[in-house]
């Protein structure tokens, strides 16, 4: 088992990492819009959700499952413009991410497809809090700096940020000194 098989990658979704990263690791600093303990919680079950259809799906057919997505990420990712009914922190982050990334919204079975282990870029590494307060998304991306990953960021934003810095490459030590959020109890 390599820290790159979806198997490894779901472990890391449910828990602190328990192996060591390579040196470096893809960082995202991340504003939420409404409490950050939630924000990870919620973000983590996504990717978590992705990750458990790519274990299993056929990605050469027309149809891949979506059924583990979380149904407020499916209300959200409609491919429409307008916002999601009884959800105001990821319609706000629809609305940010529109902003300042795209101006067209995923839908659902565009979004899914980019979890193809043949094609994805990155792997979930880990979300914590830094010593200011700040939500930090950390993912494997093999020390490359630019890697294709804009279904990351979509899945960032409609979890709920009102604001994302742009993707660095950090030393492994600064996530190891961080406490992970949003794990299961």
């Amino acid at each position: 088992m390599s820290r790159y098989d979806l198997a490894s990658e779901g472990r890391r979704l449910r828990g602190r990492p328990p192996e060591d990263p390579i040196s470096l690791l893809g960082l995202l600093v991340v504003t939420p819009a409404a409490d950050g303990l939630k924000y990870a919680q919620r973000l983590r079950d996504l990717i978590a959700g992705a990750v458990e259809i790519s274990s299993s799906a056929n990605f050469e057919s027309d149809d891949v499952s979506e059924d583990t997505l979380p149904s407020w990420f499916l209300s959200l990712s409609d491919g429409e413009l307008g916002d999601a009914p009884g959800d105001s922190i990821g319609s706000k982050g629809k609305r940010r991410y529109l902003e300042v990334r795209d101006d067209r919204p995923w839908n659902s079975g565009d979004w899914i497809y980019c979890f193809d282990p043949d094609l994805r870029a990155w792997s979930w590494w880990d979300v914590t809090i830094d010593e200011n307060g700040k939500i930090c998304v950390w993912v494997d991306t093999k020390g490359e700096a630019h890697i294709p990953c804009e279904e990351l960021w979509w899945a960032i934003f409609v979890s709920g940020a009102a604001s994302v810095e742009p993707l660095t490459l950090e030393l492994a030590s600064a996530w190891s000194g961080q406490r992970s959020i949003g794990l299961e109890k």
